[in-house]
């Protein structure tokens, strides 16, 4: 009985560390530390949601993911326009060429993702002071932005 009980609780230990990861993506990317400035939400406008800002310890990049949804009529919506950003120490990451256009149909999210310019170290930035865009005509504006640094693993060619 006893050796049941190790194996079960070793194995309770595999699963809660497999999953912690998951588990605390979801609970960065719920913080209320996050300030999110979007004047155009509402039934009339344009809702946003982050969803991560991805950080590749090996190639020291930031990948900024993100989703709206429109509530007016169909549309193309460009997506990075403006683009503006700063780490915590105050060098700024501005130079965004990834400017998109989605084709965004009445109440449907959308998910666009673009490459914060620069390059950053992984030990000296734990989150993003400022990221700023525009997407149509309505300013986002993200302050204290997470980043989550992991490995990303390589396709091969």
């Amino acid at each position: 009985m006893r050796k049941a009980s190790i194996i079960l609780g070793f194995a309770f230990m595999m699963l809660m560390t497999s999953s912690c990861g998951t588990i605390y993506r979801k609970i960065k990317y719920s913080s209320k530390d996050i300030q999110i400035s979007n004047p155009c939400a509402g039934e009339t406008g344009l809702d946003f949601k982050i969803v991560s800002l991805i950080g590749d310890k090996d190639e020291q990049t930031l990948t900024f993911t993100g989703k709206f949804i429109n509530h007016d009529v169909n549309k193309n919506v460009s997506v990075g326009g403006n683009f503006v950003s700063y780490d915590m120490d105050g060098n700024g990451h501005n130079a965004l060429r990834d400017v998109k256009a989605y084709k965004a149909l009445t109440d449907t999210w959308v998910k666009f993702s673009f490459r914060v310019p620069g390059k950053l170290v992984p030990k000296r930035n734990k989150q993003m002071a400022v990221i700023a865009f525009d997407i149509d005509d309505c300013r986002i504006e993200l302050r204290n932005v997470p980043i989550i640094w992991k490995k990303i693993e390589k396709e091969e060619k």
